[in-house]
């Protein structure tokens, strides 16, 4: 798993750096428009869906059994599918590329461009299948990694003594579970309106085309959280090795996790601030999206607090967690500020808002 991700994870890289050759400098001709929106959709589906969830899952299978002391994770062989499901998910984005038939509509694929009107062709079909194989994979993760904490810990081991980043991927695992059915149902009304001739967002027909955005988000958002919860968890394994002592506030810090989790399913529409829905609507979820700040916040401070209370070593992985605390805490404040309806309607769609994700 954690291998094949990193391949994906190379492959992006490279089509993240045709990008950066083509913005390089003006009228420049080294992709032309065609391809540049392939190279953008599928580097940015690719580290999403086929690097970040799938390697921090990764991550899980290998550690959570060691740390909680069984022999192997639950349901070894749905472990398997889920890996041979996401390495043929993946293979099958990267082949459109030699195909020329590589989506072309954004790693989110909104509607209605993504809809049969205006992405005749077999481009949309393939982003919607990869998105269904990936996510059948990450819910095949979840339900084994799920059942291995609850079912498999040592004797001896309760929950209020299982380490940081099991709870960690605990959390996760269960935001999996419910985060992804959204945004396979999103994949799949996409599939139907093409290829059966359904009309889910085809508001001619009485359909909706934010249904598109709200199913997609209602995953995409809680899906960050996903892939940073297990950092959390990382970070905090590394505090306590290299400082000689627990983490500060083990209960705060495992309390702000599951916080996280649950918060983390009622902000999605903050990636839809333009898009003209109801004011009040709005006022909910910026205050959700600020409020979502306070658990990963508390992180921070009991990290800083870990290090001011032991003997920090400053070894590599210890010089990387203080990094990471220094660049997460400039991506968490931009997306703080994106939380702002006014501000966000100025910074929508410029570099700002790429910026804010890439750092985090």
């Amino acid at each position: 798993y954690l291998v094949t991700a990193f391949v994906f994870f190379v492959l992006a890289g490279i089509l993240a750096a045709l990008m950066r050759l083509q913005l390089a400098f003006p009228e420049n001709d080294l992709i032309g428009p065609d391809l540049y929106n392939q190279i953008f959709t599928v580097h940015g589906t690719a580290m999403m869906f086929l690097f970040a969830v799938p390697v921090m899952e990764a991550m899980g299978i290998y550690l959570v059994p060691l740390m909680v002391g069984a022999r192997n994770i639950a349901f070894p062989r749905l472990n398997t599918f889920s890996y041979f499901v996401f390495l043929f998910g993946g293979v099958m984005l990267f082949a459109t590329m030699l195909l020329n038939t590589a989506p072309d509509v954004g790693w989110f694929s909104y509607v209605p461009l993504a809809g049969p009107d205006y992405s005749p062709g077999k481009r949309a079909d393939f982003w919607a299948q990869t998105i269904t194989f990936t996510e059948v994979a990450a819910l095949a993760v979840a339900v084994a990694l799920v059942a291995t904490i609850f079912k498999m810990r040592a004797p001896g081991m309760s929950l209020n003594r299982m380490p940081l980043f099991v709870w960690a991927m605990l959390v996760t695992s269960l935001m999996v579970i419910f985060a992804m059915p959204a945004v396979v149902t999103s994949s799949s009304f996409l599939l139907l309106d093409r290829l059966v001739g359904t009309h889910f967002f085809n508001p001619a027909e009485g359909g909706d085309s934010l249904l598109f955005q709200h199913l997609f988000w209602f995953f995409g958002h809680p899906e960050v959280y996903i892939i940073f919860i297990p950092a959390l968890g990382m970070v905090s394994s590394i505090v306590t090795t290299f400082t000689g002592r627990p983490v500060v506030g083990y209960t705060t810090m495992v309390l702000a996790l599951v916080a996280t989790g649950f918060v983390g399913f009622g902000l999605w529409v903050h990636h839809m601030f333009t898009t003209g829905l109801p004011q009040l609507g709005l006022t909910y979820f910026t205050s959700a999206s600020m409020i979502i700040a306070i658990p990963s916040g508390i992180h921070i401070f009991c990290w800083i607090a870990s290090i001011w209370r032991g003997r920090p070593r400053l070894h590599t992985p210890m010089l990387f967690v203080i990094g990471f605390v220094a660049i997460f805490v400039l991506g968490g404040l931009s997306g703080v500020t994106l939380a702002a309806v006014p501000f966000d309607l100025q910074v929508h769609d410029t570099y700002y808002v790429v910026a804010h994700f890439h750092y985090v």
